[in-house]
């Protein structure tokens, strides 16, 4: 659900090879992938950078909000650095 309200910006600038998760999510039926990104923390929540092409300089970036992202972050349980 937290991919299907994503907003979609066009000002990001975040550190393309420095970002705090990956997701990769595959269809198990289908073996193929339905979700590649990365996703770089805010303050103000997260922004996400959704492959849109063969290699990872094609990427359209998103935004969604702390309540996503603190989800996102509890259930990886992650620490920040």
């Amino acid at each position: 659900m937290i991919y299907l309200k994503k907003e979609k910006i066009t000002n990001a600038n975040p550190n393309i090879e420095s970002p705090d998760i990956y997701i990769d999510v595959m269809s198990p039926k289908r073996d193929i992938g339905l979700i590649d990104s990365k996703i770089w923390f805010t303050n103000e929540g997260a922004i996400i950078g959704e492959r849109n092409g063969e290699s990872w300089d094609e990427l359209e970036y998103y935004q969604i909000d702390k309540d996503d992202t603190d989800y996102i972050k509890e259930k990886i349980n992650y620490k920040e650095r």
